[in-house]
């Protein structure tokens, strides 16, 4: 038999991110016209991203967008 050089190369897909979903409502106020957009964003998945309680971050928006950034400094 002849000899094999063959080697099998195991490779290892990173898992993506996955999309969120959530819904806009509002901020309670007490019945008043008018109530504030809210937005709220919760989940382990924030901290693997890098996302900490009480880190600050950096929101920029454009119509219809929104981008949410972790403010890391060194």
């Amino acid at each position: 038999m002849a000899k094999s050089d063959c080697k099998s190369k195991q490779t290892v897909k990173a898992k993506l991110p996955q999309p969120r979903h959530y819904t806009v409502g509002y901020v309670p106020n007490g019945g008043k016209t008018q109530p504030s957009p809210q937005l709220k964003i919760s989940g382990k998945w924030l901290e693997a991203l890098g996302f900490t309680p009480g880190q600050a971050v950096t929101v920029t928006t454009e119509r219809g967008r929104m981008v949410i950034e972790a403010d890391i400094t060194s």
